[in-house]
């Protein structure tokens, strides 16, 4: 599921006609059938407006502080120009080279949100349990002398996610489900990388 958003692209299913004829009408059949054309692609890129930047440069190494190598906190975040009709956005962030990793994702940031502090978030935003199985930021953690590319990505959302139907017994959130729920409400995106240099 994340590989789509890796991607930025959410594709719908497509199929072909199968080349059958219909019988002809009886005179006692007085309504149409129209066959709505299958063969659909959406695609969904970045918008040119809206962006998201943190503490780093675009595509440049971010600071150890936000890694396990340093205070492992959730880096400071501005999102910029969000597009109309936000109601509510959604924050993933992985591993390029491993989406179905999740370091962090967390949904229902208000629209208009414009910014969210170091290691900081609003208390109604739904967290969900990230691949190391614990809530929340898991910071980006590259073996020893490594160099990994990270993507995060800020959803816009056309609404509010109910989140009874992703919540466990225990209370947690499940980031598979989450996300799939997330993918299903965007309809504009921002993205952003960066490496993580480890000592």
């Amino acid at each position: 599921m994340v590989a789509l958003v890796a991607f930025s692209t959410v594709t719908l299913g497509a199929c072909s006609r199968d080349g059958r004829t219909l019988a002809p009408a009886l005179p006692e059949q007085t309504e149409s059938v129209a066959i709505a054309p299958t063969d659909t692609t959406v695609s969904l890129t970045p918008s040119d407006d809206f962006s998201v930047t943190g503490p780093w440069i675009e595509g440049g190494e971010i600071d150890l502080a936000f890694t396990c190598y340093g205070r492992k906190v959730s880096p400071p975040l501005e999102i910029i120009a969000q597009p109309g009709g936000t109601v509510s956005m959604a924050v993933l962030l992985h591993a390029v080279d491993a989406p179905d990793e999740i370091v962090w994702l967390v949904a229902n940031l208000a629209g208009g949100t414009v910014a969210l502090g170091e290691g900081a978030l609003p208390p109604d935003v739904v967290v969900a349990t990230n691949s190391d199985g614990s809530p929340g930021y898991s910071p980006p953690c590259p073996a020893s002398g490594e160099r990994r590319q990270y993507l995060l990505t800020v959803f816009a959302l056309d609404t509010r996610l109910d989140v009874a139907n992703v919540t466990a017994a225990d209370g947690t959130i499940d980031s598979e489900q989450l996300l799939t729920a997330v993918e299903m409400a965007t309809f504009d995106l921002a993205e952003a990388t960066f490496y993580v240099q480890a000592p």
